[in-house]
């Protein structure tokens, strides 16, 4: 082999193809690739992840222990009463955001387990039982089959119906019909196992089964997009999985490569054609 086939083979090697792939999801079905110990009781609400540590809520009452921060690496941290009960925590940056049974308003964490009042959705049929989480700057929700936007004031955009929702058996069902998380330019739902993705048309683009998660009333609750996974506990108290659920995308610098070996194996034919 002769150095400019080498590079265009080191080139090719770097990049991964996977003829099971769709176009968001990685593979088909996916395993976990991080596993800890949920510290909370029921009923299980969703995972956020600050940049170093996780945070983990529950609902089912505003009293007692409801908040668990954990590290990076899933080790419990402390637990606190927050005196909300949550229907979602999630992340604005570093922040740690969170929204509550039936309320309109959006928290934000100002000390470990410390909540105060950021703003108000205003418009929109919120649903009381709803998870809310950020899309770029804005806020979203389920809505069993439609997704409510709200602006970073909280002022309502409208919504979207997602075309399909529901041909999954049990799909719209409660509470798995409540719960949206976002990674890059799509959103995601769960229902017992099956993991979708849908463009911000509200087309469904694509579908993975999470190998082992919940499919319980916990984790049909619990979808979280932390750390570059997917979250879903098996129940209250027992194990979070996550799921790397985007396929790699190779560095500019090994697209550059590669173009550049087959410039340079073009050239070479070419000189030996005309020889």
């Amino acid at each position: 082999m002769n150095k400019l086939s080498a590079l265009i083979a080191a080139s090719l090697a770097t990049v991964s193809f996977s003829a099971a792939a769709g176009p968001v999801f990685s593979a088909a079905n996916l395993n976990a690739s991080q596993t800890f110990r949920d510290a909370l009781g029921p009923t299980t609400m969703t995972l956020a992840y600050d940049g170093s540590s996780y945070w983990s809520a529950s609902g089912g009452g505003s009293s007692g222990v409801r908040y668990a921060n954990y590290d990076a690496a899933g080790n419990i941290v402390a637990t606190y009463a927050s005196g909300l009960d949550f229907r979602s925590v999630f992340t604005s940056g570093s922040t740690v955001l969170a929204r509550a049974f039936n309320s309109d308003t959006i928290y934000q964490q100002s000390a470990p387990g410390v909540f105060s009042s950021l703003l108000t959705l205003t418009g929109g049929a919120l649903d009381s039982q709803a998870a809310v989480v950020k899309d770029g700057a804005n806020y979203i929700s389920l809505q069993y089959g439609q997704v409510l936007q709200w602006d970073t004031s909280g002022a309502y955009l409208g919504s979207v119906a997602l075309s399909g929702f529901g041909t999954q058996s049990g799909e719209d069902y409660y509470p798995q019909g409540r719960g949206v998380a976002v990674v890059g330019n799509y959103w995601l739902t769960y229902n017992s196992g099956k993991l979708s993705a849908w463009d911000h048309a509200g087309n469904r683009v694509d579908e993975t089964a999470l190998v082992g998660a919940g499919t319980g009333f916990d984790s049909n609750f619990s979808l979280s997009y932390a750390n570059n996974k997917v979250f879903v506990v098996d129940s209250a108290g027992q194990t979070w999985r996550g799921y790397e659920v985007t396929a790699a995308v190779p560095e500019p610098e090994t697209y550059a490569m590669l173009l550049a070996g087959l410039a340079m194996l073009g050239v070479a034919a070419r000189r030996r054609n005309q020889a």
